[in-house]
């Protein structure tokens, strides 16, 4: 199990979600994601992720890339964050259809996140317990030595 107070640096997050810096430091000035535990401080600083950030942004990486617009991802972040707080994010699924995104806890409970009207096509699944996981195993391999 991963230690959830550990920072990330940015080349650290950066590897461990495929996002380059330039992503990371263009999503932290636009507000999309800022790092939670230390941010920007002028030219030189480090930005510090925490374990939570890290899994957010890879989510992101994956909605971006099945076609999820900027806005949509930005409501989709700040409902992650307000449900993670309640449960965790660990014991649910994301599904992305037409043009709404879901979120399914267990096996009885299907919420839309963006209240998006209409049906759409099942488009993307993210798995968010094998994401978690998936992240932790990746952050054991920064440890490892090179």
């Amino acid at each position: 199990m991963v230690e959830l107070k550990r920072g990330f640096r940015t080349s650290e997050v950066s590897r461990l979600t495929g996002l380059t810096p330039r992503q990371l430091d263009h999503w932290d000035r636009t507000g999309l994601l800022k790092p939670s535990l230390a941010g920007a401080a002028g030219k030189g600083s480090t930005r510090f992720y925490s374990f939570l950030d890290v899994v957010q942004l890879r989510v992101a990486r994956e909605l971006r890339a099945a076609g999820v617009s900027l806005q949509a991802l930005r409501q989709v972040i700040e409902y992650l964050r307000a449900e993670g707080l309640k449960q965790p994010l660990a014991e649910a699924k994301l599904v992305v259809s037409g043009s709404d995104i879901l979120l399914v806890r267990g096996q009885s409970e299907l919420v839309s996140v963006l209240n998006a009207p209409g049906q759409g096509v099942l488009q993307l699944v993210l798995d968010l317990p094998r994401m978690v996981k998936k992240v932790e195993q990746e952050i054991a391999k920064l440890k490892e030595p090179a």
